[in-house]
Protein backbone atom coordinates (compact mmCIF):
# COMPACT_ATOMS: atom_id res chain seq x y z
CA UNK A 1 0.00 0.00 0.00
CA UNK A 2 1.39 3.32 -0.62
CA UNK A 3 -0.05 6.83 0.83
CA UNK A 4 -0.12 10.09 -1.26
CA UNK A 5 -1.15 13.51 -0.10
CA UNK A 6 -3.23 15.21 -2.61
CA UNK A 7 -5.92 18.11 -2.49
CA UNK A 8 -9.02 16.28 -2.99
CA UNK A 9 -12.01 17.96 -4.34
CA UNK A 10 -15.56 17.15 -5.45
CA UNK A 11 -17.59 18.76 -8.24
CA UNK A 12 -19.66 21.43 -6.49
CA UNK A 13 -18.43 25.00 -5.44
CA UNK A 14 -16.60 25.66 -8.51
CA UNK A 15 -12.83 24.72 -7.42
CA UNK A 16 -12.71 22.26 -10.14
CA UNK A 17 -13.25 24.58 -12.67
CA UNK A 18 -10.64 27.15 -11.31
CA UNK A 19 -7.82 24.71 -11.38
CA UNK A 20 -5.26 25.53 -13.55
CA UNK A 21 -1.67 23.86 -14.58
CA UNK A 22 -2.29 21.00 -12.52
CA UNK A 23 -2.39 17.13 -13.00
CA UNK A 24 -5.84 15.33 -11.99
CA UNK A 25 -6.60 12.16 -10.79
CA UNK A 26 -10.46 11.56 -11.76
CA UNK A 27 -11.78 9.00 -9.58
CA UNK A 28 -14.35 7.73 -11.28
CA UNK A 29 -16.10 4.40 -9.20
CA UNK A 30 -19.20 4.87 -11.69
CA UNK A 31 -21.21 2.50 -13.94
CA UNK A 32 -20.52 1.65 -17.45
CA UNK A 33 -23.05 4.06 -19.12
CA UNK A 34 -21.56 7.09 -17.15
CA UNK A 35 -17.70 6.11 -18.33
CA UNK A 36 -18.99 6.58 -21.56
CA UNK A 37 -20.62 9.63 -20.93
CA UNK A 38 -17.37 11.10 -19.58
CA UNK A 39 -16.25 10.97 -22.99
CA UNK A 40 -18.32 13.76 -23.77
CA UNK A 41 -17.59 15.45 -20.59
CA UNK A 42 -13.56 15.43 -21.59
CA UNK A 43 -13.07 17.71 -24.27
CA UNK A 44 -15.06 20.33 -22.54
CA UNK A 45 -12.30 20.42 -19.18
CA UNK A 46 -9.83 22.91 -18.99
CA UNK A 47 -7.11 21.94 -21.13
CA UNK A 48 -4.18 23.17 -19.62
CA UNK A 49 -4.60 20.31 -16.59
CA UNK A 50 -3.62 16.86 -17.66
CA UNK A 51 -6.17 14.18 -16.93
CA UNK A 52 -6.13 10.41 -15.80
CA UNK A 53 -9.03 8.77 -15.17
CA UNK A 54 -9.36 5.38 -13.41
CA UNK A 55 -12.03 2.93 -11.04
CA UNK A 56 -11.33 -0.47 -9.21
CA UNK A 57 -12.81 -2.67 -11.77
CA UNK A 58 -10.87 -2.19 -15.80
CA UNK A 59 -14.32 -3.83 -16.80
CA UNK A 60 -15.81 -0.99 -17.32
CA UNK A 61 -12.71 1.44 -17.58
CA UNK A 62 -10.92 0.07 -20.29
CA UNK A 63 -14.17 1.65 -22.62
CA UNK A 64 -11.95 4.81 -22.81
CA UNK A 65 -8.51 3.72 -23.54
CA UNK A 66 -7.35 5.45 -26.32
CA UNK A 67 -8.91 8.17 -25.88
CA UNK A 68 -7.25 11.81 -26.70
CA UNK A 69 -8.22 13.69 -23.44
CA UNK A 70 -7.41 11.68 -20.52
CA UNK A 71 -5.03 8.79 -19.83
CA UNK A 72 -6.64 5.79 -18.58
CA UNK A 73 -5.09 3.89 -15.19
CA UNK A 74 -5.36 0.67 -14.70
CA UNK A 75 -6.12 -0.40 -11.14
CA UNK A 76 -5.11 -4.06 -11.68
CA UNK A 77 -8.62 -5.97 -11.47
CA UNK A 78 -11.28 -6.54 -13.45
CA UNK A 79 -13.82 -7.12 -11.74
CA UNK A 80 -15.72 -4.10 -10.62
CA UNK A 81 -15.32 -2.72 -6.51
CA UNK A 82 -14.62 -0.14 -4.45
CA UNK A 83 -11.26 -0.89 -3.46
CA UNK A 84 -12.27 -2.92 0.00
CA UNK A 85 -10.74 -6.08 -1.29
CA UNK A 86 -7.43 -4.47 -2.29
CA UNK A 87 -7.55 -3.27 1.32
CA UNK A 88 -8.18 0.67 0.29
CA UNK A 89 -12.12 1.48 0.03
CA UNK A 90 -12.20 4.50 -2.48
CA UNK A 91 -8.72 5.25 -1.95
CA UNK A 92 -9.30 5.73 1.44
CA UNK A 93 -11.09 9.32 0.71
CA UNK A 94 -14.50 10.15 2.01
CA UNK A 95 -16.43 11.53 -0.47
CA UNK A 96 -18.17 13.88 2.35
CA UNK A 97 -15.27 14.99 3.14
CA UNK A 98 -13.60 16.45 -0.06
CA UNK A 99 -12.97 20.23 0.05
CA UNK A 100 -10.70 20.94 -2.14
CA UNK A 101 -7.43 20.67 0.97
CA UNK A 102 -4.74 17.88 1.10
CA UNK A 103 -6.08 14.49 1.59
CA UNK A 104 -4.63 11.03 2.62
CA UNK A 105 -4.86 8.57 -0.63
CA UNK A 106 -4.27 4.92 0.15
CA UNK A 107 -3.01 3.41 -2.82
CA UNK A 108 -2.63 -0.69 -3.57
CA UNK A 109 -0.08 -1.85 -6.16
CA UNK A 110 -0.52 -2.07 -9.30
CA UNK A 111 -2.45 0.57 -9.43
CA UNK A 112 -0.46 2.94 -6.99
CA UNK A 113 2.85 2.25 -9.91
CA UNK A 114 0.21 3.93 -12.77
CA UNK A 115 -0.33 6.79 -10.07
CA UNK A 116 3.10 7.50 -9.39
CA UNK A 117 3.89 7.31 -13.11
CA UNK A 118 1.00 10.20 -13.85
CA UNK A 119 2.23 11.84 -10.36
CA UNK A 120 -1.17 13.96 -9.97
CA UNK A 121 -1.73 16.90 -7.67
CA UNK A 122 -5.18 16.96 -7.63
CA UNK A 123 -7.58 14.43 -6.92
CA UNK A 124 -11.42 14.77 -8.39
CA UNK A 125 -14.21 12.25 -6.97
CA UNK A 126 -17.63 13.45 -8.53
CA UNK A 127 -20.85 11.47 -7.12
CA UNK A 128 -22.17 12.01 -10.89
CA UNK A 129 -25.38 14.02 -9.85
CA UNK A 130 -28.37 12.68 -11.26
CA UNK A 131 -30.51 14.84 -12.83
CA UNK A 132 -33.87 12.87 -13.92
CA UNK A 133 -34.64 15.85 -16.05
CA UNK A 134 -34.25 18.59 -13.86
CA UNK A 135 -32.10 20.97 -15.76
CA UNK A 136 -32.67 22.87 -18.72
CA UNK A 137 -31.36 22.83 -22.42
CA UNK A 138 -28.14 22.66 -22.98
CA UNK A 139 -27.66 21.12 -19.87
CA UNK A 140 -30.27 18.77 -20.10
CA UNK A 141 -27.99 15.82 -19.96
CA UNK A 142 -26.62 14.01 -17.12
CA UNK A 143 -23.37 14.81 -18.50
CA UNK A 144 -24.14 17.75 -19.64
CA UNK A 145 -25.34 19.11 -15.87
CA UNK A 146 -21.94 17.55 -14.87
CA UNK A 147 -19.79 19.69 -17.63
CA UNK A 148 -21.68 22.96 -15.65
CA UNK A 149 -20.18 22.12 -12.93
CA UNK A 150 -16.63 21.37 -13.69
CA UNK A 151 -15.67 23.82 -16.74
CA UNK A 152 -15.61 27.73 -16.05
CA UNK A 153 -18.75 29.75 -17.64
CA UNK A 154 -15.91 31.78 -19.73
CA UNK A 155 -15.09 28.14 -21.55
CA UNK A 156 -18.54 26.57 -21.84
CA UNK A 157 -19.06 29.89 -24.06
CA UNK A 158 -16.30 29.16 -25.87
CA UNK A 159 -18.37 25.90 -27.00
CA UNK A 160 -21.40 25.47 -29.16
CA UNK A 161 -23.75 22.98 -26.92
CA UNK A 162 -26.55 23.68 -28.85
CA UNK A 163 -25.36 21.03 -31.21
CA UNK A 164 -24.76 17.42 -30.00
CA UNK A 165 -21.22 16.96 -28.04
CA UNK A 166 -18.97 15.20 -29.82
CA UNK A 167 -17.47 11.84 -28.63
CA UNK A 168 -15.81 8.80 -29.78
CA UNK A 169 -14.46 5.36 -28.77
CA UNK A 170 -11.08 3.83 -29.59
CA UNK A 171 -12.12 0.59 -31.32
CA UNK A 172 -10.45 -2.86 -30.15
CA UNK A 173 -7.18 -3.85 -29.87
CA UNK A 174 -6.64 -6.25 -33.34
CA UNK A 175 -5.71 -9.54 -30.93
CA UNK A 176 -9.34 -8.61 -28.60
CA UNK A 177 -11.25 -8.08 -32.39
CA UNK A 178 -10.02 -11.48 -34.00
CA UNK A 179 -10.75 -13.29 -30.64
CA UNK A 180 -14.33 -11.97 -30.72
CA UNK A 181 -14.48 -12.82 -34.31
CA UNK A 182 -13.35 -16.04 -33.52
CA UNK A 183 -15.95 -16.87 -31.54
CA UNK A 184 -18.53 -14.89 -33.35
CA UNK A 185 -18.06 -17.01 -36.75
CA UNK A 186 -19.00 -19.99 -34.89
CA UNK A 187 -22.12 -18.77 -33.65
CA UNK A 188 -22.94 -16.13 -36.41
CA UNK A 189 -20.95 -17.22 -39.82
CA UNK A 190 -21.11 -15.38 -43.14
CA UNK A 191 -24.80 -14.85 -44.24
CA UNK A 192 -26.09 -14.43 -40.75
CA UNK A 193 -27.57 -11.08 -39.68
CA UNK A 194 -26.19 -10.38 -36.00
CA UNK A 195 -28.33 -8.52 -33.07
CA UNK A 196 -27.37 -7.40 -29.77
CA UNK A 197 -30.47 -7.66 -27.14
CA UNK A 198 -29.90 -5.74 -23.73
CA UNK A 199 -33.14 -6.06 -21.83
CA UNK A 200 -31.92 -5.14 -18.43
CA UNK A 201 -29.65 -2.80 -16.84
CA UNK A 202 -28.14 -3.14 -13.04
CA UNK A 203 -29.12 -0.31 -11.29
CA UNK A 204 -32.52 0.00 -11.39
CA UNK A 205 -34.88 -2.92 -12.22
CA UNK A 206 -37.65 -0.51 -13.54
CA UNK A 207 -35.79 0.36 -16.49
CA UNK A 208 -36.09 -3.02 -17.76
CA UNK A 209 -37.70 -4.96 -20.76
CA UNK A 210 -40.33 -7.03 -19.86
CA UNK A 211 -38.51 -11.17 -20.44
CA UNK A 212 -41.95 -12.20 -21.90
CA UNK A 213 -41.59 -9.50 -24.44
CA UNK A 214 -38.07 -9.72 -24.98
CA UNK A 215 -38.65 -14.00 -26.27
CA UNK A 216 -41.57 -12.57 -28.15
CA UNK A 217 -39.13 -10.54 -29.96
CA UNK A 218 -36.56 -13.11 -30.43
CA UNK A 219 -39.81 -15.69 -31.87
CA UNK A 220 -40.61 -13.01 -34.77
CA UNK A 221 -37.18 -11.78 -35.29
CA UNK A 222 -36.73 -15.65 -36.15
CA UNK A 223 -39.81 -15.48 -38.09
CA UNK A 224 -39.28 -12.77 -40.46
CA UNK A 225 -35.46 -14.01 -40.69
CA UNK A 226 -34.28 -17.39 -39.95
CA UNK A 227 -30.68 -16.21 -40.72
CA UNK A 228 -31.17 -14.12 -37.55
CA UNK A 229 -28.61 -14.45 -34.55
CA UNK A 230 -29.37 -13.23 -31.60
CA UNK A 231 -26.44 -12.24 -28.69
CA UNK A 232 -28.19 -11.78 -25.55
CA UNK A 233 -26.39 -9.54 -23.10
CA UNK A 234 -27.92 -11.38 -19.46
CA UNK A 235 -27.37 -14.46 -19.11
CA UNK A 236 -30.29 -16.74 -19.25
CA UNK A 237 -31.54 -13.20 -20.66
CA UNK A 238 -34.95 -14.21 -22.09
CA UNK A 239 -35.56 -17.03 -19.05
CA UNK A 240 -37.07 -20.37 -20.47
CA UNK A 241 -34.88 -21.69 -23.45
CA UNK A 242 -37.93 -23.82 -24.52
CA UNK A 243 -39.94 -20.62 -25.05
CA UNK A 244 -39.23 -20.29 -28.38
CA UNK A 245 -37.94 -22.52 -31.80
CA UNK A 246 -34.07 -22.15 -32.72
CA UNK A 247 -32.12 -22.14 -29.30
CA UNK A 248 -28.93 -22.50 -31.78
CA UNK A 249 -30.04 -18.90 -33.28
CA UNK A 250 -29.71 -17.55 -29.47
CA UNK A 251 -26.88 -17.38 -27.25
CA UNK A 252 -25.69 -15.70 -24.10
CA UNK A 253 -22.46 -13.03 -24.26
CA UNK A 254 -20.90 -14.99 -21.53
CA UNK A 255 -21.62 -18.15 -23.39
CA UNK A 256 -19.83 -16.77 -26.37
CA UNK A 257 -17.04 -14.46 -25.08
CA UNK A 258 -16.60 -15.33 -21.20
CA UNK A 259 -12.96 -16.56 -22.31
CA UNK A 260 -12.04 -14.25 -24.02
CA UNK A 261 -8.51 -12.83 -22.44
CA UNK A 262 -9.79 -8.73 -22.19
CA UNK A 263 -11.93 -6.30 -20.22
CA UNK A 264 -15.19 -6.92 -21.04
CA UNK A 265 -15.82 -3.34 -22.54
CA UNK A 266 -12.87 -3.86 -25.07
CA UNK A 267 -14.31 -7.28 -25.95
CA UNK A 268 -18.33 -5.41 -25.92
CA UNK A 269 -16.71 -2.91 -28.40
CA UNK A 270 -15.47 -5.63 -30.75
CA UNK A 271 -18.45 -7.48 -30.95
CA UNK A 272 -20.24 -4.03 -31.69
CA UNK A 273 -17.96 -3.68 -34.51
CA UNK A 274 -19.85 -6.89 -36.24
CA UNK A 275 -23.49 -5.95 -35.11
CA UNK A 276 -26.11 -5.28 -37.23
CA UNK A 277 -28.60 -4.31 -34.93
CA UNK A 278 -28.60 -3.61 -30.96
CA UNK A 279 -32.08 -3.15 -29.18
CA UNK A 280 -31.74 -2.28 -25.62
CA UNK A 281 -32.76 -0.34 -22.08
CA UNK A 282 -30.67 2.43 -20.70
CA UNK A 283 -27.81 0.85 -19.38
CA UNK A 284 -24.23 0.49 -19.62
CA UNK A 285 -24.11 -1.59 -23.29
CA UNK A 286 -26.90 0.51 -25.01
CA UNK A 287 -25.16 3.74 -24.30
CA UNK A 288 -21.74 1.88 -25.21
CA UNK A 289 -23.42 1.33 -28.74
CA UNK A 290 -25.10 4.97 -28.96
CA UNK A 291 -21.70 6.47 -29.18
CA UNK A 292 -20.21 3.58 -31.18
CA UNK A 293 -23.07 4.15 -33.45
CA UNK A 294 -22.73 2.24 -37.26
CA UNK A 295 -25.80 0.14 -37.07
CA UNK A 296 -29.98 0.54 -36.28
CA UNK A 297 -30.65 0.91 -32.68
CA UNK A 298 -33.87 0.87 -30.69
CA UNK A 299 -33.90 2.34 -27.20
CA UNK A 300 -36.78 0.75 -24.99
CA UNK A 301 -37.54 3.53 -22.51
CA UNK A 302 -40.29 2.30 -19.91
CA UNK A 303 -39.45 4.62 -17.12
CA UNK A 304 -36.99 7.57 -18.47
CA UNK A 305 -35.98 9.65 -21.29
CA UNK A 306 -33.35 9.64 -23.90
CA UNK A 307 -33.14 13.64 -23.16
CA UNK A 308 -32.00 12.72 -19.80
CA UNK A 309 -28.92 11.29 -20.64
CA UNK A 310 -27.70 10.51 -24.57
CA UNK A 311 -26.40 12.73 -27.24
CA UNK A 312 -28.51 12.27 -30.42
CA UNK A 313 -27.57 9.25 -32.40
CA UNK A 314 -29.28 9.29 -36.91
CA UNK A 315 -29.19 5.37 -36.99
CA UNK A 316 -31.25 5.11 -33.36
CA UNK A 317 -35.09 5.38 -33.05
CA UNK A 318 -36.25 5.70 -28.73
CA UNK A 319 -39.88 3.69 -28.10
CA UNK A 320 -41.20 5.30 -24.93
CA UNK A 321 -44.09 3.86 -22.62
CA UNK A 322 -47.14 5.65 -21.24
CA UNK A 323 -45.61 5.33 -17.95
CA UNK A 324 -43.00 8.80 -18.85
CA UNK A 325 -46.50 11.03 -19.70
CA UNK A 326 -47.97 9.31 -16.74
CA UNK A 327 -45.97 10.60 -14.66
CA UNK A 328 -45.51 14.04 -16.42
CA UNK A 329 -41.65 13.51 -17.15
CA UNK A 330 -42.02 14.62 -20.75
CA UNK A 331 -43.04 17.92 -19.03
CA UNK A 332 -39.61 18.27 -16.63
CA UNK A 333 -37.08 21.32 -18.02
CA UNK A 334 -35.07 18.93 -19.66
CA UNK A 335 -37.59 17.79 -22.82
CA UNK A 336 -39.72 21.54 -22.46
CA UNK A 337 -36.75 23.30 -23.03
CA UNK A 338 -35.45 21.59 -26.07
CA UNK A 339 -35.29 24.14 -29.37
CA UNK A 340 -36.13 21.13 -31.90
CA UNK A 341 -36.49 17.43 -31.31
CA UNK A 342 -33.66 16.04 -29.61
CA UNK A 343 -33.75 12.59 -30.85
CA UNK A 344 -36.32 10.05 -32.52
CA UNK A 345 -38.99 9.26 -30.65
CA UNK A 346 -42.14 7.31 -30.77
CA UNK A 347 -44.49 7.69 -27.62
CA UNK A 348 -46.35 4.85 -26.94
CA UNK A 349 -50.26 4.26 -25.23
CA UNK A 350 -49.09 1.30 -23.52
CA UNK A 351 -46.52 1.05 -20.97
CA UNK A 352 -44.19 -1.73 -21.61
CA UNK A 353 -42.77 -1.79 -25.44
CA UNK A 354 -44.28 -4.63 -27.09
CA UNK A 355 -42.01 -6.74 -29.47
CA UNK A 356 -44.44 -6.10 -32.37
CA UNK A 357 -43.31 -2.63 -32.48
CA UNK A 358 -39.51 -3.25 -31.73
CA UNK A 359 -39.64 -5.51 -34.71
CA UNK A 360 -41.34 -3.16 -37.07
CA UNK A 361 -38.80 -0.04 -36.19
CA UNK A 362 -35.85 -2.49 -36.90
CA UNK A 363 -37.60 -3.54 -40.29
CA UNK A 364 -38.34 0.16 -41.17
Amino acid sequence: MNNLRLRAMREDRGRFAALRNERVLIYWPHGLGDWVHLAAVLPLLEPSNAYAIARFGDDYSSVLDGNAHARVLPSGVRALGDGSAQGSKDLGLDLRKLDGRPHELEVPEPFARALAEFDPSVVLWSDYPETEGRTEFPFHTKARNLASLLVSRERLATFDLTRPLATTLAPAAPEVQAAIDERLQRFAPAGTKRYVLSRAGFTAERKNWDAAEARAFVRLLQRSDPHARVVAMEDPALGDESAWPGRDAVAGYRELFGDVDAPFARAFLALLARTDALVGVPAGPFHVAMVRGGFPIVGIWVSHLPEWYDEPNPDAVHLIGSAIRERGFDRRAATKTLPAPWHREQMLDVRMIPAETVLAVLKA
